[in-house]
């Protein structure tokens, strides 16, 4: 498969080599990054979609996640905060949500569906800025509407959901070849069960939730650190040295997405001709004006925070506890370890050590 040029436009010379054939170009004129963007968003929703049993999607940017959602209807509040119309399926439902934790994130975005795409779904993709899909298939009238986004240039690729590569795989960087097994990590409840203080209870949908974020980090470029709630990723902190900056990424993101949920929209009645990204920036003042810095997350039920490391120091957990986040789970391995689980009972959390590290480069 030729693509238009790689990593960068200066770069003319890219090509995908794909033995299987599983791996196809139903329109577009893909990049490299346009191409890296599908692989690992694919893996991250055919991985939620076999630990958790639903449908999911994700909004990927640059190669890691703005935002990850398991398939569900839409209640009212959710409706009119992500701009949807009622009674869409529930795998836009998910769109919405993976799209909708950040919005100026995912603006542009490569959009990965563990399940075939339904018009619902492609009408909803047809309304957003973004360079591109992947997913197992496209219904026909699904197919149709998307190819007809950017004016015939949207970059559509379909995989073959039943697709393994070989466990070692391989990587050139400056004409040296990295080779190494793949990261096959099996999500199960087998990871939740080192629980080292536990000042609530794993609910069956706190369970869910702290495997959904497992599997994002899994394919979140480190250290990354990821914030989740009832099905669905709302904020996400990657590609930091420091992992307390990783916490206050991932928290403060958490902190506007639910800001946004609470606002009211009454006022963009009158702005209806407005596209939506120049929506998107005029809701995004309203809520500065609104709320600015203040902390709205610790009114929200269950949150649980995850990191893909240990935590060096009790600053996270503090940082956590003032954003009301009552499940932590991260593996340990710090010399402060005892000093962490004795600040996360403190502050009433739940800190479950999931002894695997998921690092992603």
């Amino acid at each position: 498969m030729k693509l238009k040029y790689g990593m960068n436009p200066y770069q003319d010379y890219a090509e995908v080599i794909d033995p299987s054939g599983v791996f196809q170009l139903l329109n577009g004129n893909p990049s490299v990054i346009n191409v890296l963007d599908a692989l690992n968003s694919w893996q991250l929703v055919k991985d939620a979609e076999k630990a958790l049993g639903k449908a999911a999607a994700t909004s990927f940017k640059h190669v890691t996640p703005s935002g990850v959602a398991l398939a569900s209807e839409l209640n009212g509040q959710e409706q009119t905060a992500y701009r949807t119309k009622p009674d869409v399926s529930p795998l836009a439902g998910a769109y919405a949500k993976a799209r909708g934790a950040d919005r100026l994130a995912s603006f542009g975005d490569f959009i990965a569906l563990s399940s075939p795409v339904d018009a619902d779904t492609a009408r909803l993709i047809k309304s957003e800025v973004s360079d591109g899909i992947i997913a197992p298939g496209y219904s026909s009238e699904a197919l149709d509407i998307l190819k007809s986004k950017k004016k015939g240039g949207y970059v559509i690729f379909s995989i073959d959901r039943e697709y393994e590569p070989d466990e070692i795989e391989a990587r050139e960087i400056f004409g040296i070849t990295i080779r190494q097994k793949r990261n096959r990590l099996n999500v199960t409840d087998d990871l939740l069960k080192d629980v080292k203080t536990e000042t609530a209870p794993l609910t069956p949908q706190i369970m869910s939730d702290i495997k959904l974020g497992i599997i994002t980090l899994k394919f979140t470029q480190s250290n990354s650190i990821c914030v989740v709630n009832n099905g669905q990723v709302i904020g996400i902190g990657s590609g930091q040295q420091s992992r307390i900056l990783c916490s206050k990424l991932a928290l403060s993101k958490a902190n506007i997405w639910y800001q946004k949920i609470r606002m009211d929209y009454s006022f963009t009645k009158e702005l209806k001709e407005l596209k939506r990204t120049e929506l998107d920036q005029i809701i995004e003042q309203k809520r500065e004006e609104l709320f600015g810095e203040k902390i709205l997350l610790n009114e929200l039920d269950s949150t649980c925070l995850l990191s893909d490391g240990f935590f060096p120091q009790k600053d996270n957990i503090e940082l956590a506890a003032k954003y009301g986040i009552k499940y932590i789970a991260s593996p340990v391995g710090s010399i402060r370890d005892a000093e962490i689980f004795e600040t996360a009972e403190k502050y009433g959390i739940t800190f479950i050590n999931t002894g695997v590290r998921l690092f992603h480069h």
